[in-house]
């Protein structure tokens, strides 16, 4: 199977190609990009990788992205680029949780539980505990930070990018949890993201939109204007915005 992955959810752009019969894999040569600029680099990312494997676009089987949480302006690039291709190519699409990604993505030690960790400010974090195996021990959520510490075993280790955990070294330290930091560009691999299209669910393109973990403040903004709109009705905001 075919398949192209890729992960706009952060500040740096991972873009991978991956043959799960023949092993053939080629990744985007990773660099610190800003969220913003990944709408530029996204298409000419996946032309290159293309190119160098000899593929034609027909010849994708499959598709996985991240789909939150993260960055919001990250996540809909990713998103829309992943729909319009999976939908232009009729292959299919895969979404795989970012969180899960990064877990996926690190070795830690035997029994450890690892706990990804994105920086939500004010001090809160999204966030997820899960097994050696990947087993989800405590689901991902919008988290205030002193409350998901109290749901942890002791075993767990927080896994998260350098420099975007600072705040939390302390308190993680003081309740004897352990962590790991690392660079933006080892964070998600995006051989370990194709892998996982191999067993994840194939969703609907049509129905595909990122999983942010909560409303962005437009949403809420929108949504305190139009108090008839039901909750969840993310279509109606959309069409409008």
């Amino acid at each position: 199977m075919k398949i192209l992955a890729f992960d706009t959810s952060g500040s740096t752009l991972n873009v991978g190609i991956f043959d799960s019969t023949t092993g053939l894999f080629f990744a985007h040569n990773h660099e610190h990009d800003l969220a913003r600029t990944h709408s530029m680099k996204i298409l000419p990312a996946i032309s290159e990788l293309m190119r160098k494997a000899a593929w034609d676009y027909k010849d994708l089987d499959r598709i996985a992205v991240t789909a939150g949480p993260g960055s919001f302006t990250g996540l809909r690039i990713g998103a829309t680029v992943a729909k319009i291709l999976a939908s232009q190519l009729s292959c299919d699409l895969v979404a795989v949780s970012t969180l899960f990604a990064i877990s996926d993505s690190i070795k830690l030690t035997a029994g450890q539980l690892k706990v990804p960790l994105i920086n939500a400010r004010n001090h809160n974090v999204f966030a997820a505990a899960y097994d050696q195996q990947g087993k989800v021990v405590v689901s991902e959520k919008h988290w205030v930070f002193s409350k998901l510490l109290k749901q942890l075993p002791k075993n767990s280790c927080f896994v998260f990018e350098e420099g975007s955990g600072d705040e939390f070294k302390n308190e993680i330290k003081d309740n004897a949890f352990k962590f790991v930091e690392q660079k933006s560009n080892r964070l998600i691999d995006p051989k370990v993201l194709a892998k996982s299209a191999l067993f994840l669910p194939v969703i609907d393109p049509d129905h595909f939109v990122p999983n942010y973990l909560r409303k962005t403040a437009a949403e809420m903004n929108w949504e305190a204007k139009h108090p008839e709109a039901k909750d969840g009705e993310y279509s109606k905001y959309v069409s409008e915005v």
